[in-house]
């Protein structure tokens, strides 16, 4: 297993807090030392991603090997169980940590996870399409073109053209993370019915419609969870207004 970077701070019970595709630990700081104020905040890059790269060709990487990560982590960490905060394809690794790991997770709060096996055909395939591009680029360009490739799938050709030299550096350097994230693969949405803690999945309200799709399905598979829309909020939410999503997990896990 790949020893995966984390960054802890705070006092109180555990919160595990898991970035985004193309992010890592340390876009999300600001949110963690929010969140700090009340909870033990356990941040940690996935397999791939930030601090965490692996040796050797840049594959993707199931779900099922992030749960064992995370399982490793929090055993190193002697906490548990936690609240498992997600952004994104975090959010979706925390909704399947809580399903094949109750014991270590006392609740979830998913932010816009894209949880595909929920969504509708058309949102599945072009998800599939995003990964399938991803891969040709990293095979075509390397690492870097992977990146991009993913983000203007996800974003749009607009986004990437908009990105300041520094940013585009940045992504540039997250490509083995857009490559473990590509496929989005071992999501288990059978088992969603035996998740039994608190479970709150969360929109922006000037998102994309299909997390808000998402949202709506998970909040009906998952027994007792629900679906909070965050007026004005984009995707980047978590990084780009860490104030606003704080609160809202705060009032959540309190």
């Amino acid at each position: 297993m790949t020893r995966l970077h984390r960054e802890r701070q705070g006092h109180g019970p555990p919160v595990l807090l898991l970035h985004s595709t193309l992010s890592s630990s340390r876009q999300l700081r600001p949110l963690a030392t929010r969140l700090a104020s009340g909870f033990t905040v356990l941040s940690v890059d996935r397999r791939g991603s930030g601090g965490s790269l692996v040796d050797g060709p840049a594959e993707p990487v199931g779900v099922t090997a992030h749960i064992e990560d995370l399982a490793a982590v929090l055993s190193d960490e002697r906490l548990g169980p936690v609240a498992a905060v997600g952004h994104s394809f975090g959010g979706c690794v925390a909704i399947e940590l809580a399903s094949h790991r109750p014991d270590l997770v006392s609740a979830v709060f998913a932010y816009e996870p894209p949880y595909a096996p929920v969504a509708s055909p058309a949102v599945r395939q072009g998800m599939a399409e995003v990964g399938r591009q991803t891969l040709a680029a990293r095979d075509e360009g390397g690492l870097a073109a992977a990146a991009l490739a993913f983000m203007e799938g996800v974003s749009g050709p607009a986004a990437v053209q908009a990105l300041s030299p520094s940013a585009r550096a940045r992504v540039e350097r997250a490509g083995q993370g857009a490559v473990a994230d590509a496929t989005l693969s071992g999501m288990d949405p059978d088992a969603l019915e035996r998740i039994g803690c608190p479970v709150r999945i969360a929109t922006g309200g000037a998102s994309s419609p299909l997390y808000v799709e998402i949202a709506d399905a998970l909040a009906s598979r998952i027994p007792g969870a629900d679906h909070q829309r965050l007026a004005g909020l984009e995707h980047m939410a978590p990084v780009l207004r860490p104030d606003v999503v704080a609160g809202a997990i705060l009032g959540f896990l309190t």
